[in-house]
């Protein structure tokens, strides 16, 4: 019965849907599967959080059994700790393909580049890879407007079983892992929030961000 059902997909929305509460300005907690986020900021942030690797650990087991956090460890640091932290992040401290030893044991599915909307229930959220490529090993590059086209359960349904035709276009493989366009940071510094302190000057935004190879990457 369990094999009908695809969990990670249902993982993934309850948590997209959680972390969209939580970006609330009146929201002071967080629910769901707390472990999975925790771990992956473990992987891909090792400067921000705290943690422990478990000396023991073979990839043949769960990726969320490789660390080792106590409440103690959590709670000795305080929330304007973090956001420093973070503000303080550069693209060489972002660990961006972190899972590579562990492919042997769970390889890649080309299913992670299926970009379009996932449902667990009446829970339906937004699901654009196309956002951070680099994560799958391509280079960054800028990417298109989201369109907001609602549709039936019955089309999210069908789509997700014909994935195949709904694939992000791979681009060009990364030479370095955090390799983006040439024009990618500056849009980036444009249309978002890069810092989590408003006005919190630790670096102008020119040079907010690590260089990028002068030389374009292209595919082997």
């Amino acid at each position: 019965m369990t094999e009908r059902y695809a969990w990670g997909v249902a993982a993934l929305v309850h948590m997209y849907d959680q972390l969209n509460d939580a970006s609330m300005s009146h929201s002071r907690q967080l629910g769901g599967y707390i472990t999975l986020l925790q771990c992956w900021i473990y992987e891909h942030f090792p400067s921000v959080a705290e943690s422990t690797a478990d000396q023991d650990y073979d990839e043949a087991s769960p990726g969320a059994c490789k660390w080792i956090t106590t409440k103690k460890t959590v709670k000795s640091i305080r929330t304007p700790t973090y956001k420093e932290r973070l503000d303080r992040l550069r693209i060489p401290d972002v660990c961006w393909i972190p899972y590579g030893e562990h492919r042997e044991v769970r390889d890649f599915h080309v299913r992670s580049c299926y970009s379009g909307l996932l449902r667990w229930g009446p829970i339906v959220v937004y699901y654009r890879p196309e956002r951070v490529v680099r994560q799958f090993g391509y280079t960054q590059t800028i990417p298109a407007p989201p369109v907001d086209s609602w549709v039936s359960y019955d089309d999210i349904h069908d789509r997700w079983m014909h994935y195949e035709d709904h694939i992000v276009p791979a681009g060009e493989v990364c030479v370095v892992p955090e390799a983006c366009s040439s024009d990618y940071m500056d849009w980036f510094f444009r249309i978002s929030h890069p810092f989590m302190t408003p006005g919190h000057a630790l670096d102008p935004l020119p040079h907010g961000h690590a260089s990028q190879p002068r030389v374009v990457p292209q595919a082997p």
